[in-house]
């Protein structure tokens, strides 16, 4: 008998030990989903669009999130209609935003959303600051939520494209400012919302498409995420050899690159999965995180 107790004490204790310090695990997902549901920027037919989200659906299904972190979602209309299709699971919207278009003024058909299993806290959306002439088009969506004894603070996040039209490297620079300007504000706004929120959060997670790739020449000086890793930031592909890490594959004249990220501050988290699918022309990215 106390040959067993001694074994229970050496062998059991520390895995319960182990089990007690790191919690359960959240899983997030990011995905980029191009123009969704219509896959354009124009319109599609009903029964296009209905298949289309049962397709991602069906994706999402497989992953199982937590959370779900969407870009390029039409409308909380759309969202809506994205929950629904992923029953038997139940998943809410926390905030759909509702940012104008960058052109045209209107409500745009690029919105950044947050879904989950478990109610969240707090959500809300926000337009990016701008500074001068650099003007970062959308913004973030927020939401926090409670597992456990931990409250976790999510952004989604879809960063300024590469598009440049008149004078390309005018304006791929300032693409790199504006998508900087950007991370500058998401880390000073996680530190102040730690601080006023009655649901304070110590795991922050940023996820989404930061339409930089720090394999290719071109984003060689842009710092938007060596902005996010100074400050503590962790993505989980830092080790992984780029042809594992591809999420936006390339086509034409863009080449294979890394834009989708889910950066994680103040906990543990494993490398991202990568599904391939052909909904979108991105990927999705998935995460777990331990909590402590």
């Amino acid at each position: 008998m106390q040959n067993m107790r001694r074994v229970v004490l050496v062998f059991i204790l520390p895995l319960l030990l182990q089990l007690e310090a790191y919690g359960a695990q959240v899983t997030v997902t990011t995905w980029n989903l191009k123009w969704f549901p219509s896959g354009t920027p124009n319109l599609a037919p009903l029964e296009v669009e209905a298949r289309k989200i049962q397709d991602a659906a069906s994706v999402l299904k497989k992953i199982k999130p937590d959370v779900i972190l969407l870009q390029e979602i039409r409308d909380l209309e759309t969202c809506e209609k994205l929950a629904t299709a992923l029953a038997p699971d139940v998943y809410s919207v926390a905030v759909c935003s509702r940012f104008k278009d960058e052109f045209g003024g209107g409500l745009g058909r690029q919105q950044v959303a947050i879904l989950a299993k478990a109610p969240a806290v707090s959500a809300w959306s926000s337009k990016w600051k701008s500074f001068g002439k650099v003007d970062p088009p959308r913004g973030y969506a927020f939401a926090s939520f409670r597992f456990g004894t931990n409250s976790v603070g999510f952004y989604s996040l879809h960063l300024k494209s590469n598009l440049t039209r008149n004078d390309p490297q005018r304006e791929l620079q300032i693409n790199i400012l504006k998508r900087e300007l950007a991370a500058e504000q998401i880390i000073a706004h996680a530190k102040e919302v730690k601080t006023t929120l009655t649901n304070r959060f110590e795991i922050v997670v940023v996820g989404g498409d930061f339409n930089t790739n720090p394999d290719q020449n071109l984003f060689v000086s842009e710092a938007t995420l060596h902005l996010l890793r100074n400050d503590g930031f962790h993505n989980g592909f830092e080790n992984v050899p780029f042809l594992n890490r591809i999420t936006h594959p390339g086509k034409g004249r863009y080449p294979d690159a890394t834009f989708d990220y889910l950066f994680i501050k103040g906990a543990r988290a494993g490398i991202p999965e990568i599904i391939s699918s052909e909904v979108s022309d991105h990927h999705p990215v998935t995460r777990t995180i331990s909590l402590p």
